[in-house]
């Protein structure tokens, strides 16, 4: 093991992920929403129109590994600019608050959502096949063998 270049290597993929995050900060505000927005929207369109399921604010903090007040703090935001409706009690548990999109919400989140998976597929087909799916499969292995001891 090569420690100086292990050093090297961590250093360009913190580079590369910081770039990357860069990418959809820079994009977010081009919407007019933070980066954490953008995130908690994609959430709930992708869980609401791409998979038809009840979202709920747990279910975005848990998805987007944001705090609890800070996924409150964005749909209260949200419900202000009209992109959600006020939250109801779940019909599955009454603990939990609905999250459903105003008709305006649906398709600002329509618009902002299929303009960045456009940008985000574009960059994943100039890969190739190929590479695509190695680029998944190290990703996966350098996830699940991240650990801090």
């Amino acid at each position: 093991m090569d420690k100086l270049k292990l050093k090297e290597q961590s250093e360009q993929l913190i580079k590369f992920h910081r770039d990357i995050s860069g990418f959809y900060n820079d994009y977010a505000k081009s919407v007019g929403l933070t980066y954490a927005s953008l995130e908690v929207l994609g959430i709930i369109w992708y869980k609401k129109c791409c998979l038809h399921e009840e979202v709920t604010q747990k279910t975005v903090t848990q998805k987007a590994y944001l705090p609890k007040q800070t996924v409150n703090a964005i749909i209260k935001a949200f419900i202000k600019h009209d992109l959600i409706k006020p939250l109801v009690e779940s019909g599955l548990d009454k603990r939990n608050k609905v999250i459903e999109f105003t008709e305006n919400g649906k398709e600002f989140a329509e618009k902002v959502i299929t303009k960045m998976k456009e940008a985000e597929y574009n960059a994943l087909d100039s890969l190739g096949e190929e590479k695509r799916i190695a680029l998944v499969e190290i990703i996966s292995q350098y996830r699940d063998n991240l650990k801090i001891v």
